[in-house]
């Protein structure tokens, strides 16, 4: 698998084993009796009613345990059991076609998708074990599960990697979008005078253009207590700048110095001693960041087209 359909396939595996390790206690009447009945009917298969409940209990307790109203908690478990039921018909649904597309899974493909499991969960062969039997499933209905999860994923996987294309174009267009992500860190190293009256500021203002260091300027003019280091406040990002000094320092370069800016400390002169710039990311650096990232847009947008295209073609009954 390229490294840009493992996105894809960790959403479809998602997506698809979401159900695989679900508790297995159904509910159950007052009198303790199990309740069935079918609730849907997809072409050729059904979905009962304990099946589906089997699915949403997992989810019940952060219901259960809320602080809702009887009747919100309701209404909050009746929408949890139709995005159940609708999650459930999608799975029959894949399924049916990668029956119909004769793709299968061998046992040892099987074996290592659950080694991987184990593996990435810090789990034994006994752990999984005991885990699978709390919830009240056997090992061989686990590795039926997880072949049918492969086996969807797998075509889900062909179905929509052929319809994915990410060119140049669309990654350069990203990046111009999204310099949040990409952009170098800048920080501005600042001087300023802070002066008595507007009229001392515009004196100095006056000296600087008639070519006085701003440091001479700052012991000369400046009120602050920064005066004797020639105005020296340190290195800045410019996220930390009001909007009135953001507005007056972002257009300037290094050497340069702002106009008179009235603010609530007074009225003040910024210069830019220096502009720092870190990190940041070529386009070129970035390129393989950005594809999976529209893959994965791309991916999932197809994904939801292509099941409704199976929904469309199927014969389905809802009964909830």
């Amino acid at each position: 698998m390229n490294k840009k359909e493992r996105p894809m396939m960790k959403k479809v595996l998602v997506w698809l084993t979401g159900l695989c390790l679900l508790g297995s206690a159904a509910w159950v009447s007052a009198n303790q009796e199990i309740v069935d009945r079918i609730v849907a009917v997809i072409n050729d298969d059904i979905i009962t009613l304990s099946r589906l409940h089997k699915a949403v209990q997992p989810y019940l307790t952060q219901v259960t345990s809320s602080s809702k109203s009887e009747t919100e908690k309701k209404q909050m478990i009746e929408d949890m059991e139709k995005q159940m039921l609708n999650t459930l018909i999608d799975r029959t649904l894949t399924r049916q076609e990668a029956v119909r597309q004769q793709i299968s899974v061998s046992d040892e493909e099987v074996t290592s998708a659950i080694d991987n499991f184990k593996q990435q969960n810090g789990l034994d062969q006994e752990a999984l074990e005991k885990g699978l039997e709390s919830e009240g499933i056997s090992l061989e209905e686990y590795r039926e599960r997880v072949r049918e999860d492969i086996m969807q994923s797998l075509l889900v996987n062909r179905v929509i990697r052929s319809r994915i294309i990410v060119t140049q174009a669309d990654i350069d267009a990203y990046y111009q979008a999204h310099p949040e992500m990409f952009k170098k860190e800048r920080k501005y190293h600042l001087r300023n005078i802070l002066a008595a009256s507007e009229a001392d500021a515009r004196t100095a203002l006056s000296r600087l253009d008639q070519g006085l260091s701003f440091p001479e300027a700052a012991r000369q003019f400046s009120v602050a207590p920064n005066a004797d280091d020639g105005g020296d406040l340190g290195e800045f990002e410019i996220q930390t700048f009001n909007d009135t000094i953001k507005t007056a320092v972002q257009p300037l370069k290094k050497g340069a110095y702002s106009g008179v800016i009235t603010t609530g400390q007074g009225h003040q002169i910024i210069y830019v001693e220096d502009i720092i710039e870190t990190g940041g990311q070529s386009i070129e650096q970035v390129k393989d960041e950005i594809q999976d990232i529209l893959y994965q847009k791309q991916a999932e947008e197809k994904f939801t087209k292509w099941i409704e295209s199976l929904k469309k073609n199927a014969h389905i009954k809802i009964m909830l």
